[in-house]
């Protein structure tokens, strides 16, 4: 009797598919990475074909005759209206100023500062935000929200925490 340990399967996974099943299956393959191709051309051609300035990116091209539109609706050239900015900034309260800074401490501090997920600020003196600040700013370790305080604080200059102290005690 012979050894059936030694015989292989000629066919593991069954018997070889047919002539017809792999030219089917050939053509399906063609048949979708064509479509594919379809799809992705025309989705670039459509995207191509789009006047709408916003969406590319274009938002600078405003010249000649459109510049002189726009500075007759916004009174000057760009220079002076950011001129103007920068005294309207200048002539802000250091209130006003720390509010608009504000806006990035709601989401831990409250709008109020009421706290949440960071400690209540309202009803602490400007003093102390100050030094709260500054301590976060040089990477002094000051509780459990030091790793959260360090990259907010890292950027402010002084005047930026004495406005942000000021808007803090105004509430």
């Amino acid at each position: 009797m012979p050894d059936r340990s030694l015989i292989i399967p000629r066919f593991p996974l069954g018997p070889p598919a047919s002539l017809a099943e792999n030219r089917n299956h050939s053509m399906n393959t063609t048949t979708l990475v064509a479509a594919f191709i379809v799809v992705v051309s025309g989705l670039i051609w459509i995207g191509t074909q789009s006047n709408d300035t916003d969406w590319a990116g274009n938002r600078n091209q405003c010249v000649g005759e459109c510049y002189e539109d726009w500075k007759a609706e916004n009174g000057g050239s760009i220079a002076e209206v950011e001129q103007t900015k920068q005294a309207a900034l200048a002539a802000a309260s250091p209130e006003a100023l720390g509010e608009k800074y504000y806006g990035q401490c709601i989401a831990c501090h409250g709008s109020r500062g009421e706290g949440g997920i960071g400690p209540m600020l309202a009803g602490q003196a400007a003093a102390d935000i100050v030094a709260k600040l500054a301590a976060y700013r040089a990477g002094e370790e000051r509780g459990a929200q030091s790793a959260m305080m360090y990259p907010v604080a890292k950027p402010m200059t002084d005047a930026d925490l004495d406005n942000i102290a000021a808007y803090v005690a105004s509430l």
